[in-house]
């Protein structure tokens, strides 16, 4: 029940950021975490943000998927969904209409060299929905799992790489299929 809510909640998100019904919002909510300003601040929250890149992500999803293989569970497949969250991810930033923040309010500090495909649109943070499935699928206590994509979340705000609605489109999608998957078994 909680993934079909998540998904759904996620449908109708998108549709709000599409029209551009939460552009206020949106921006009200950028400037707000983007009050706090260092260099320091820059660098620790691309650290954070940069442990949520794709490629990072995905080295641990293969790695968890390899290891419940070889000890024969039954899941071992589940952190492999994480294609399915990068192609819905794909499908929505193509698809719903929502610019990324302006380039000269971002933050960000390249702590690794940046291998990311060019998106036509910002929505959802692909950044938070990778945290969010793998918390989730790893079955994280909650407080733990939400720390972490609470933190994901603010950083990729903080650096002006998405917008609050990305951030929360993320979380729904990423949770919303690490819940349908372990529903589905």
């Amino acid at each position: 029940m909680r993934a079909v809510l998540a998904l759904a909640a996620l449908a109708v998100l998108a549709v709000l950021v599409g029209v551009g019904a939460l552009a206020n919002l949106d921006r009200a909510g950028l400037d707000l975490f983007q009050l706090p300003h260092g260099s320091w601040l820059d660098l620790g929250a691309s650290i954070v943000s940069t442990f949520a890149r794709a490629e990072i992500v995905g080295s641990v999803a293969l790695g968890v998927a390899v290891a419940r293989l070889l000890h024969r569970r039954g899941d071992w497949w589940v952190p492999l969904l994480l294609l399915l969250v990068v192609g819905i991810e794909l499908v929505l930033k193509a698809t719903v209409p929502q610019a990324a923040p302006p380039d000269d309010i971002g933050r960000t500090v390249d702590v690794l060299p940046p291998l990311e495909l060019p998106t036509a649109f910002a929505f959802p943070s692909g950044h938070v929905a990778r945290v969010a499935f793998l918390v989730t699928v790893l079955r994280w206590p909650a407080i733990l799992s939400a720390a972490i994509v609470l933190a994901v979340a603010v950083t990729r705000i903080y650096l002006g790489g998405h917008w609050p609605s990305d951030v929360v489109g993320g979380w729904l999608l990423g949770y919303g299929i690490a819940a349908l998957a372990y529903r589905r078994q």
